[in-house]
């Protein structure tokens, strides 16, 4: 196995997550397909003894792909597109700090 894979995907699904959390949909599938490689670096180095938990991080890989499209399904079908989901988002954002600066 390698840690710095490793470190990797689990980077990527950190790195999903915020862009989940700020609406930046249209980052999200080349997200979901650098992390998809390291997984399959991942596990052509991966040893007998990492079939185990590389399997769950399979499983919940799966899962997390699963809500995050249906997420950004809810989000472009709100808003038309990744991208004005992405402005509104912007938008909000924008007179948030406005406020705050007030």
């Amino acid at each position: 196995m390698s840690v710095p894979t490793a470190d990797a995907v689990m980077a990527a699904t950190y790195k999903l997550v915020q862009q989940a959390m700020s609406g930046q949909w249209h980052d999200m599938p080349r997200t979901i397909e650098e992390r998809r490689l390291l997984l399959d670096r991942l596990s052509a180095s991966a040893t007998a003894q990492d079939r185990e938990w590389l399997n769950a991080l399979k499983q919940a890989m799966a899962e997390s792909d699963a809500v995050i499209a249906k997420m950004r399904e809810e989000a472009i079908s709100q808003h038309g597109t990744a991208d004005a989901a992405d402005e509104q988002r912007a938008g909000v954002d924008d007179v948030l700090e406005m406020i705050r600066g007030s």
